[in-house]
Order: C-alpha cells, then sequence, then structure tokens
C-alpha cells in the first residue's frame, strides 16, 4: 500500500509546522509574565528557539526575535539572572551607600547626573522611561525598594 500525499495537504502541513516552530520559539508565548520587564541577562533557552526559528524559517525566526526583544520576555527575571529579593542585606554589604547632601530644588534629572557622575566617577545618563523614582525616608530602605522594583 503506498503512502501518497497530495500537494496541499503536504504544504498545510508544511505550514503547520512553521507555525508551531515560531509560535514555540516565542518567548512571548512560553513566558507572558514576562512582558514588560526591563532589559537584563538573557534567557538562553528563549534565544535558542529563537535561533531556530531564524535558521529554519528565517521570517518567522526574525519575527519571534523581535517580539520577544520588544516585550522583554527574552530576558530572565531578575530573580533568576541571580538577584534574589532576599538579598538586600548581602548587597547593603558589598555596596556600602554614601549619603549626598542636596537641596530638594537640586533634584533635577540633570542635577543628579552631574552629582551622580562627580561621586561615582562614571557617565551617568538618566534617560526618561528608564528609571523608576520613590521618596525614601531612610537610606537603608534603598535595598528593598530597589527589590521591590525588580520584582512588581
Amino acid at each position: 500500500m503506498s503512502c501518497r500525499i497530495s500537494r496541499a495537504r503536504f504544504m498545510s502541513l508544511g505550514l503547520l509546522g512553521v507555525v508551531q516552530i515560531a509560535t514555540v520559539g516565542c518567548g512571548t508565548l512560553l513566558y507572558p509574565a514576562r512582558k514588560g520587564q526591563p532589559a537584563g541577562q538573557l534567557d538562553w533557552g528563549v534565544v535558542a528557539l529563537d535561533a531556530v526559528g531564524l535558521l529554519f524559517f528565517f521570517v518567522p525566526g526574525v519575527i519571534a526575535f523581535a517580539v520577544d526583544f520588544n516585550n522583554g520576555t527574552i530576558y530572565l527575571p531578575p530573580e533568576e539572572a541571580g538577584g534574589s529579593p532576599l538579598a538586600s542585606a548581602d548587597l547593603t554589604q558589598k555596596n556600602p551607600l554614601t549619603p549626598i547632601a542636596t537641596s530638594s530644588q537640586q533634584l533635577t534629572p540633570e542635577a543628579i547626573e552631574q552629582t551622580l557622575a562627580q561621586h561615582t566617577g562614571r557617565d551617568i545618563r538618566l534617560v526618561p522611561g528608564t528609571y523608576r523614582t520613590k521618596a525614601l525616608d531612610r537610606l537603608d530602605q534603598f535595598w528593598t525598594t530597589r527589590s521591590e522594583f525588580e520584582v512588581g
């Protein structure tokens, strides 16, 4: 008994295979909870699946990479990337904070950039939309607040 597949059936099965690989390789579908998270350490599993889509089916692979980078789903969550919200005590010991006295009128992004650059010796750029702020009552609240920002 011979098994012959019609051209239309072959094309539909091929298209189904392309769609399956493109959707399986998309971190947006695998990890919808990661949508909107900031850039961080890459999730190499998602990168590999997107690369398979790119290797075998160029256009779906490019789309998968574009969607995953745009949504932030190609990045590991901060906890999985090595940053635990419970590690604030360790961070405080490894990275002691130094208070800098300023007036509330000097709390503009430009003044903060300049002050931080002077104290750290690094070029600081505060690009709107890439950082969050919160007033703290005490300096020791910094690490806890930072962890809350990473999780939420």
